[in-house]
């Protein structure tokens, strides 16, 4: 099982590929934290203008960030099916299936912002469309990763038992982060303040909420994996 156990540790790193690469983007473009949702558009385009390249890297880079969520999402997916069992176990598909939902809501804005890169001199307003819908799918389109956590937490804490796969501190964990997310859902609304998308609640919370689900998420499956291959191999973990 020593493949099985690799594999499974090669998905939940990419976690960390994850945050690496979205956090080098997201600096290299110069958006931490965003940029002002009340920007004019002459001011939208010429952001583009003077940061051609630099954001054409940041976008490529949001992607591959994005495309990492995919296995560290399989890895969560099966630590919860050892919870639920090997027949039956629909709240580990369903995580699967949100997280594909939340990987589109990073792989989308990273390609809106290559096309706005690719032709900078568009029309001002033209420019501001295609910024608008990037950011409002970036910070706003949470539903996915709102439904995940939650999901995550309704598997572990269902099942109570001595030898836990996943520990229940990290379901109520689980709990706490989508409060997290919340603010994201507001985005629509403000283009200033704590709930516009630079804001503390949309942004920073949100971004809080998020990385720091991941690196918890990461050493919790990367531990239940470890325990996983030492109790079929008969070791005590």
């Amino acid at each position: 099982m020593q493949g099985n156990t690799n594999a499974q540790l090669i998905c939940v790193h990419g976690a960390l590929a994850m945050v690496v690469l979205m956090g080098i983007a997201l600096l290299l473009a110069g958006w931490v934290p965003p940029p002002d949702p009340a920007m004019s558009a002459a001011d939208t385009a010429l952001m583009y203008q003077e940061g051609c390249n630099r954001i054409r890297f940041a976008a490529l880079m949001i992607m591959m960030g994005g495309a990492m969520f995919w296995p560290f999402a399989v890895a969560i997916s099966n630590q919860l099916k050892r919870i639920e069992g090997a027949v039956y176990h629909p709240l580990a598909d369903v995580q699967l299936a949100l997280a594909t939902g939340t990987v589109v809501a990073i792989l989308m804005p990273g390609l809106l912002w290559m096309v706005v890169s690719f032709r900078p001199e568009r029309a001002p307003e033209v420019v501001q469309v295609i910024h608008d819908l990037s950011w409002m799918t970036f910070i706003g389109a949470v539903p996915p990763a709102l439904l995940q956590v939650l999901v995550i937490a309704l598997c572990v804490l269902m099942r109570r038992e001595a030898k836990p796969v996943l520990p229940r501190w990290f379901g109520f964990f689980n709990l706490w982060v989508a409060t997290g997310f919340t603010g994201g859902e507001m985005v629509v609304f403000f283009k200033s303040g704590p709930f516009a998308w630079n804001g503390l609640f949309a942004f920073w919370m949100a971004a809080v909420a998020f990385f720091g689900w991941i690196l918890v998420t990461w050493w919790v499956i990367a531990r239940a994996i470890h325990q996983q291959a030492n109790a079929e191999e008969g070791v005590q973990p």
